[in-house]
């Protein structure tokens, strides 16, 4: 069976210690070419990373974000097959046991232009699965992307997962010896306007570094649900070592309403079915160039309406790239939010750290943005360069500058007065409160609350404060801190944060019920 060769090589793969990057010649381009937007995009895309054209493939598919798998395998699957084996891109041959499989392959990286479709829906178990006692061999439903990685393996199983050889290995796709594989990305959303914005923002971050803060919002249930928020713990610690302001809700219910997330760089997240909290508020908008993703069973099912499930909607407030599941993939078969992170902060591409943190293939997964787009190719701090955040460059200044914790936290709260930067108070704050120093994190958010000038990010210290409250228990002080703050910021659409929290710890007593007579 090729499921066989698959595990063989998981198990043979080396680890790279440096990312090699994709070179233009590497990557195809696939548009749908009844749409011109479609093929306008495609090619705009590869004007824009120097793709030669010759690597641009138009394909006659449905305007549908579902299709079944005979359209699959006739629209899309078996053209790509013919334009890979016409161009040469591949070499195929036979695995050890007779099967098909591409033995040499000059493409690494397929990149889906908005119009391809999004999904393949669930059919009927092929005769030759029947008996097989495969897991999940009756869901046979797939993402269009995740299904043609293995495009090239004649007859591999369709129904349930395969093992991914590039699963939390540090390896990049130009030198990828898993030849029988290729890496899917797609640029699409709900408008041909925010995927252009996504282009562009990410040649943009590339040059000037992303920089900004981190949001973290676990769900706290316990349980077989730990293993998520295990991966956000682990993307906390990894946030805060790279020097980069990062809050966490540890709270059973995700960001409130309109939470004040300003200048959010990254963000990750779970659970509920559609956007909800901070991305409810028209006024939010991510940072140029973010990272966010929300783990959902059906986060990425469509990419039409914004309103509903995930995916579109944090792009549509403006983050640049994005996972999410088109079906139900069950927790362990999602992306791991902590391995994606890792190997993005390692420079590696979007699609690369994608593939590195999914453990199968064939299944329901999607990665969203510019494939080849690095976040943190620039995280130097240039002293020319430190009018545009700044707060960001000198927090990471610090950390190179003073490895000792206590002198850089004295040398930063120095320059925090100096610049009256409520950035700085803020972050040395939450990672105090982190560190599980109560008395000093509110002494901080207080100072950054005097320093902030914007009446959001003043809130925002309230709604820390808050926090510590519920932390230690003190639930009637936590109520008094947002009894006040709905007074101080009733003009600001961020005060639903504050009236969903009083909901939530203060809840109005119920209507008086009439006598029955």
């Amino acid at each position: 069976m090729t499921l066989r060769l698959l595990v063989f090589l998981t198990l043979c793969l080396p680890i790279f210690s440096k990312p090699t990057p994709l070179v233009p010649n590497q990557v195809v381009v696939v548009y749908n070419s009844t749409l011109p937007e479609s093929k306008e995009l495609a090619e705009f895309y590869a004007l824009n990373r120097l793709i030669p054209s010759s690597n641009l493939i138009g394909l006659e598919v449905p305007l549908k974000t579902t299709i079944d798998r005979s359209t699959y395998e006739t629209a899309i699957r078996q053209p790509l097959v013919k334009k890979f084996t016409e161009n040469e891109w591949w070499e195929l041959g036979k695995d050890q046991n007779g099967i098909s499989v591409p033995l040499k392959t000059t493409i690494r990286c397929i990149v889906l232009i908005k119009g391809i479709p999004l999904r393949i829906s669930r059919g009927a178990v092929p005769k030759a699965e029947e008996s097989t006692t495969r897991q999940f061999k009756e869901q046979n439903e797939a993402s269009v992307d995740s299904e043609l990685s293995l495009m090239g393996v004649v007859n591999h199983p369709i129904g349930g997962a395969i093992p991914n050889p590039c699963y939390n290995k540090e390896i990049s796709a130009a030198t990828n010896p898993a030849q029988f594989m290729v890496m899917v990305g797609r640029i699409d959303a709900n408008t041909y306007d925010h995927c252009n914005r996504m282009i562009l923002d990410a040649l943009d971050i590339e040059k000037d570094g992303l920089w900004g803060m981190t949001y973290l919002d676990l769900w706290t249930r316990g349980g077989s649900y730990k293993l998520g928020d295990d991966w956000i713990e682990n993307i906390t610690k990894a946030s805060i070592k790279s020097a980069t302001p990062t809050i966490v809700d540890r709270m059973k219910n995700t960001f409130v309403t309109n939470y004040p997330m300003r200048d959010a760089a990254v963000y990750f997240g779970w659970y509920t079915q559609h956007r909800n909290g901070p991305f409810l508020n028209d006024q939010m908008k991510f940072k140029k160039g973010a990272i966010a993703a929300h783990l959902h069973s059906f986060s990425g099912a469509q990419l039409l309406n914004p309103a509903k499930n995930w995916s579109v909607g944090l792009i549509d407030r403006g983050a640049a790239a994005t996972l999410g599941n088109v079906w139900e993939p069950y927790l362990g078969f999602t992306h791991r939010f902590d391995i994606f992170y890792d190997r993005l902060l390692k420079n590696y591409s979007l699609v690369e750290a994608a593939y590195m943190s999914i453990n199968v293939l064939s299944w329901q997964n999607i990665v969203i943005g510019d494939p080849l787009y690095r976040p943190f190719k620039t995280t130097t701090v240039r002293t020319d360069a430190m009018v545009k955040d700044r707060d960001y460059k000198l927090i990471r200044y610090a950390q190179t500058r003073f490895p000792d914790p206590k002198i850089r936290l004295t040398e930063l709260l120095k320059a925090a007065e100096r610049t009256k930067s409520g950035t700085v108070y803020e972050m040395v704050a939450f990672h105090t409160l982190e560190g599980g120093k109560t008395e000093e994190a509110a002494k901080g958010f207080k100072r950054a609350k005097e320093l902030f000038t914007d009446s959001a990010d003043k809130l925002r210290q309230d709604l820390h404060l808050v926090e510590l409250e519920r932390r230690r228990d003190k639930i009637p002080d936590a109520i008094k801190i947002l009894k006040q703050a709905k007074k101080a910021y009733k003009d600001i659409p961020e005060v639903k944060a504050v009236e969903g929290l009083l909901t939530i710890l203060d809840p109005p007593a119920p209507p008086a019920t009439k006598p029955k007579k």
